[in-house]
C-alpha cells in the first residue's frame, strides 16, 4: 500500500493534468475560432497568382511573429539591465529571467517548424486558400503571446498558448506536406 503522501501527490498530479488538458483544449478552440474570424478580414491573398507574391505575402504575414520574438528578447534585455543580472551563467537570474528565457527558446524552436511550413504551404496551396494560409500566421502570433503571458503568470497557464501553437504548427506542416505530395 502506498504511503498517504504519495496518494495525495498522485491525486494532485492527476488534477493538474486535467486542468492542463482542459486549458490546452480551450487554447486549441480559441486558435481555431481566431483563424476563422481572421479569414473574414483578410482581403488579400486569393488573387496572388505569382509565386513571388505568394511567398512575399507569407513572409509579411510572419512579421507579427518576428515582432513578438523581438519583444521577448527586449524584455529579457531590460530585465537583465534593471535587475543587474548581467551574467546569464551566474545563477542570479530571477524567476522572470529564467521563465522569459525558456519562452524565447521555445518560441525560436516553434518558429523553426512554422516558418518553412508556412512558406511551403503558401507556395503549394491553391490560390483561393491563401487567406487561410495567412491567417495561420495571425493565430501563431497570438498563440505565442498567450504562451508568454501564461508562462510568466504560472507554468500551468502556458497550456492554452502551447496547445494552440502546436496545433498551428502541425496543421501548417501537414497541409504543406499534403499539397506538395498531391
Amino acid at each position: 500500500m502506498a504511503p498517504p503522501e504519495q496518494v495525495v501527490n498522485l491525486v494532485g498530479l492527476m488534477a493538474t493534468r486535467r486542468v492542463a488538458l482542459l486549458a490546452g483544449t480551450a487554447g486549441i478552440a480559441a486558435g481555431l475560432l481566431l483563424w476563422r474570424l481572421t479569414l473574414a478580414v483578410i482581403p488579400i491573398g486569393a488573387d496572388a497568382t505569382s509565386m513571388a507574391l505568394r511567398l512575399g505575402l507569407a513572409a509579411a504575414a510572419m512579421l507579427p511573429c518576428a515582432a513578438i520574438l523581438a519583444a521577448m528578447i527586449l524584455a529579457q534585455m531590460a530585465g537583465r539591465f534593471l535587475l543587474g543580472a548581467f551574467d546569464p551563467t551566474g545563477g542570479d537570474a530571477s524567476r522572470f529571467l529564467r521563465t522569459n528565457q525558456r519562452v524565447i527558446s521555445n518560441s525560436v524552436e516553434q518558429l523553426m517548424v512554422f516558418t518553412p511550413s508556412l512558406l511551403a504551404l503558401a507556395a503549394a496551396a491553391p490560390r483561393a486558400a491563401m487567406p487561410g494560409v495567412l491567417a495561420l500566421a495571425v493565430v501563431f502570433a497570438f498563440a505565442r503571446l498567450a504562451f508568454w503571458a501564461g508562462y510568466l503568470a504560472a507554468p500551468l497557464a502556458r497550456a492554452p498558448g502551447m496547445a494552440a501553437t502546436v496545433t498551428v504548427n502541425l496543421a501548417t506542416l501537414l497541409a504543406a506536406t499534403w499539397f506538395w505530395l498531391h
